[in-house]
C-alpha cells in the first residue's frame, strides 16, 4: 500500500499499457483494479530459484527498465536475470553490494526509519523519471463489494477489529484490550477480520465478547476484506496489512504499534491515528520479544487511550 504513489508515478510515465507489475497473487488481486491496463507477473517461491524464475519472466517480457522496491539480495538476483537495460533500486542499508548485484542505478536509502518508507519508494519512482502526485483512494472491485454485502447483511455503523498480525507477537495488542474497546463502541455492531492464521487472536476476542460479534475470520480473500473495511465506520488494527488497506480506503483507522516504527511505516493521512509509546528498546523491529519484561511496548498502551478517541 505504501508503494501505490510510486506505482502511480511510474504508470503515468510509462503509460499504463506498458507497465508490468510483479507481485504475489494476493497483492495482485487487490491492486488490479488500480492498474487495469498493466501486465502482471506472479511472484512465486523464495530463494534463488524463485528470484531466477521471476527474472527470466521479466526477460521474456523484454522489459527495458526495472524498478526494484525490495532491497533484498533475492530481488537483486531477479535484476541480474531480467535483461533490463536499467535496473534501479535501493542498496542494502549500511553496506554496498551494488557491483555484485548488478544495479545500474542505486538510489540512496538512509538509516531505517530516518525517512518514511513511502518517500523512499517515491525516490525510486523519481529516479526512473516519474512525477509524483497526491495519494488516491484504493479502488475496490465490484464483485468484491458484492461478496462483502452478502457477509455483512446490511450492518449499520460497525467497528472492524483486526487483532492479528502475521509478522509476530511483537505486533499483537492483547485480545482483552481489543475487547474492552469493542464494549465501549456504541454506534453499532463489531466485526472481526483476519486470515486463518489470525484465528487464535480473533477467537480470543470473540470469546471475551461472548460471541456478540460478526466473525469474518478466514471468510474473505484480500479484495473482499478491502470491501468489508470500506464499509466500516472505524477500523482498529495492529500494525498489519489490514491497517494499510483500511487507510488506503480513506477509512478512519486507529493503529497500535509495538516493536516497529510508525514514523517509518505507518499509513499516512488525517484519517489515520497511530498509538505508539516508545519504550527504551523500541523500535527493535523484532518479531518476538526476548526480554523478561516482554512486550512492554504493547502492554503500556491501555484500552482507555483508544476509547477516549472513539467517534460518537
Amino acid at each position: 500500500m505504501l508503494a501505490r504513489r510510486a506505482l502511480d508515478a511510474l504508470g503515468a510515465r510509462a503509460g499504463r499499457e506498458s507497465l508490468i507489475l510483479a507481485a504475489p497473487a494476493a497483492i495482485a488481486s487487490i491492486l488490479e483494479p488500480d492498474y487495469p491496463g498493466a501486465g502482471w507477473l506472479p511472484v512465486e517461491g523464495r530463494g534463488l530459484a524463485g528470484a531466477r524464475r521471476l527474472g527470466l519472466a521479466f526477460r521474456q517480457a523484454k522489459i527495458d527498465r526495472l524498478v526494484l522496491f525490495p532491497s533484498s539480495l533475492s530481488s537483486r538476483i531477479t535484476a541480474l536475470y531480467s535483461g533490463a537495460r536499467e535496473r534501479i533500486g535501493h542498496g542494502p542499508r549500511g553496506w554496498d553490494l551494488e557491483a555484485l548485484v548488478g544495479l545500474t542505478q542505486r538510489v540512496p536509502s538512509g538509516r531505517r526509519g530516518a525517512r518514511h518508507l513511502e518517500e523512499e519508494y517515491l525516490d525510486l519512482a523519481r529516479a526512473a523519471g516519474g512525477e509524483t502526485g497526491a495519494a488516491r483512494r484504493l479502488r475496490v472491485a465490484p464483485e468484491a463489494k458484492a461478496k462483502a454485502e452478502d457477509l455483512l447483511s446490511n450492518l449499520g455503523d460497525f467497528l472492524a477489529l483486526a487483532p492479528g498480525a502475521r509478522y509476530g507477537p511483537a505486533k499483537r495488542w492483547a485480545p482483552d484490550r481489543f475487547a474492552q474497546v469493542a464494549r465501549a463502541w456504541k454506534r453499532g455492531p463489531v466485526v472481526l477480520v483476519g486470515q486463518a492464521a489470525d484465528a487464535p487472536a480473533t477467537s480470543a476476542v470473540a470469546s471475551l465478547l461472548h460471541g456478540a460479534v460478526v466473525d469474518l475470520t478466514a471468510k474473505t480473500d484480500l479484495p473482499t476484506l478491502a470491501a468489508v473495511l470500506e464499509r466500516a465506520a472505524l477500523v482498529l488494527s495492529n500494525d498489519s496489512g489490514a491497517a494499510h488497506v483500511a487507510a488506503a480506503l480513506a477509512r478512519p483507522t486507529i493503529i497500535i504499534f509495538g516493536s516497529t516504527d510508525p514514523r517509518w511505516t505507518a499509513p499516512r493521512g488525517d484519517h489515520v491515528t497511530w498509538i505508539w509509546d516508545r519504550v527504551h528498546c523500541a523500535p527493535c523491529f523484532r518479531k518476538e520479544c526476548p526480554y523478561e519484561d516482554a512486550y512492554a511496548c504493547l502492554r503500556i498502551v491501555e484500552s482507555d487511550r483508544v476509547i477516549a478517541i472513539l467517534p460518537h
